[in-house]
């Protein structure tokens, strides 16, 4: 099986995955960098896990709600032989950061996080993610210009969007300023992806 048959399939369905570029730079920095932890926000059906696993020797832990998403997610694990390297955890992501918090086995235990879930939550998750990672580890958060609204590329919104809009340009700044994080970088490939490390 190939990734470009999972990506396909994904965007048939309208599954939200990871972008191209995004999925290209995602790869690359995972190959460089071989991160032994790596927490997932926003599993969908593991493209974009697989995409990390197959380019280190890392384990993976990855928080998805939707059940017919990590249905076809472990069946895509499984064909890729990744299974054994991965623990998926159902649920609302807020919900599976605070159970991973209190269990008390993760505190500064991730290499890497990448962020993917819901866009309106960023800001509302970082605080608890940065407890997660490793002093030193890479944080990455993708979708963060969504679709060139919150850098003004695209013509402004219909109302609908305005308060995702607010909250991840919120976000964007409170990465760029927060006092736990270093060596900032935001690259508009496509939807905009964030990299940050852990002081």
């Amino acid at each position: 099986m190939e990734l470009n048959s999972i990506q396909n399939n994904a965007k048939s369905y309208g599954v939200p995955i990871i972008r191209t570029e995004s999925h290209k730079i995602l790869e690359k920095f995972t190959a460089e960098k071989q991160p032994l932890h790596i927490l997932e926000i926003g599993m969908a059906v593991g493209f974009s896990g697989i995409t990390m696993l197959s380019a280190c020797n890392g384990d993976l832990v990855t928080i998805e709600h939707n059940k017919d998403y990590i249905r076809q997610a472990k069946t895509n694990f499984k064909n890729f032989g990744l299974s054994k390297r991965v623990k998926i955890l159902q649920g609302d992501c807020h919900i599976e950061i605070v159970k991973l918090l209190y269990s008390g086995n993760y505190d500064n235990y991730f290499d890497l996080i990448f962020l993917d879930g819901p866009k309106a939550q960023y800001n509302l998750l970082l605080d608890g993610l940065l407890q997660l990672l490793k002093h030193d580890g890479v944080f990455i958060a993708d979708n963060v210009l969504f679709r060139g609204y919150v850098d003004g590329t695209t013509k402004a919104p219909t109302r609908r969007y305005k308060t995702i809009i607010k909250r991840l340009s919120e976000f964007i700044d409170n990465c760029k300023n927060h006092e736990e994080l270093k060596d900032f970088k935001l690259i508009d490939t496509e939807d905009g992806i964030i990299f940050a490390r852990k002081k």
